[in-house]
């Protein structure tokens, strides 16, 4: 609980692996973990879908429970969250599937990770929408025009 008891845990974390360094995050208390997935073509989002963990942040997104659609988001969270999307959707030039994790607490919103696959939660929002997300990547990754889902 000190600042030499820390670094000698980063050094034993270090030596673990050379290639992959340690990663240390603030951790914020009271926030929400807030899901998108989604996807895109050439950068374009072409349908989403927001989801929220029950549980406060820190939980493992595979150990979470999940709701869709977000019941306990303000608007504004989750209008910054797809403004976030798509921006990183349209700078990475994205053209399939992908899966974005945010912290929110009073409509900040931080970025977990971004990640280029389709996520757990892929087939769980297809259902509810009545939507194939999986199908839309799929078409969008052999080369075929797609039409937007969401506006």
């Amino acid at each position: 609980s000190n600042k030499d008891e820390l670094l000698h845990f980063l050094e034993l974390a270090a030596e673990v692996s050379k290639d992959h360094p340690v990663v240390v995050s603030e951790f914020i208390e009271q926030a929400k973990e807030v899901e998108i997935d989604a996807v895109a073509q050439e950068g374009e989002v072409k349908a989403y879908a927001n989801s929220e963990h029950v549980e406060f942040a820190g939980v493992h997104s595979g150990d979470a429970t999940i709701v869709f659609p977000a019941q306990k988001l303000y608007v504004e969270t989750i209008r910054r969250i797809k403004k976030i999307a798509r921006s990183i959707a349209k700078e990475l030039n994205i053209s399939g599937p992908f899966n974005m994790q945010f912290l929110a607490k009073d409509n900040d919103i931080k970025v977990i990770e971004c990640n280029l696959r389709a996520s757990r939660s892929f087939p769980f929002v297809s259902k509810v929408l009545k939507y194939n997300f999986i199908d839309m990547a799929t078409r969008i990754m052999l080369g075929e025009k797609v039409e937007s889902l969401n506006k």
